[in-house]
């Protein structure tokens, strides 16, 4: 592993660090009505933050799983980062920016590191799908990643 891997891998485990955070204290401050400013947005926002929480929590779970099984991650990196951008995209356009109006301390965290955490996570993915493609160009077997073939 590289240096900068294992510095993206840091930024994604504080970024998910961060979110759990953030969804325990907005529980504990009352729920999504603590945390929107519009009560039209008050429900749709409560079920991101509790679906996302648990989203975030079982893809950090399985990257981990798969890393400790000695698995290839590629896939499911390529995944959390394809998800995570379009989660990013809808939160900007389709709704209204109600996560970019936090005023907690754990929300501001949580938007800072947000585009750290995409740039990190699209990086380790393609680290990965290169890591694969190199080991067998190696070894001169097929290898079928993300729709492509190479011999």
């Amino acid at each position: 592993m590289s240096n900068a891997y294992n510095i993206a891998e840091l930024i994604v485990g504080v970024f998910c660090a961060c979110v759990f955070l953030h969804t325990f204290t907005v529980v504990e401050m009352g729920g999504a009505e603590a945390i929107t400013s519009s009560a039209d947005a008050y429900q749709m926002a409560q079920d991101l933050v509790y679906y996302r929480a648990a989203f975030t929590g079982g893809l950090l779970g399985l990257y981990i799983f798969f890393r400790f099984t000695k698995r290839p991650v590629a896939k499911v990196l390529t995944i959390v980062a394809l998800i995570s951008w379009v989660a990013f995209i809808e939160d900007y356009l389709a709704l209204d920016n109600i996560f970019f109006v936090s005023e907690s301390l754990t929300g501001k965290a949580t938007q800072i590191l947000r585009p750290v955490y995409l740039v990190a996570i699209v990086y380790m993915a393609k680290t990965e799908e290169t890591r694969i493609y190199i080991s067998y160009k190696r070894t001169g077997e097929n290898c079928n990643i993300s729709g492509k073939s190479w011999k």
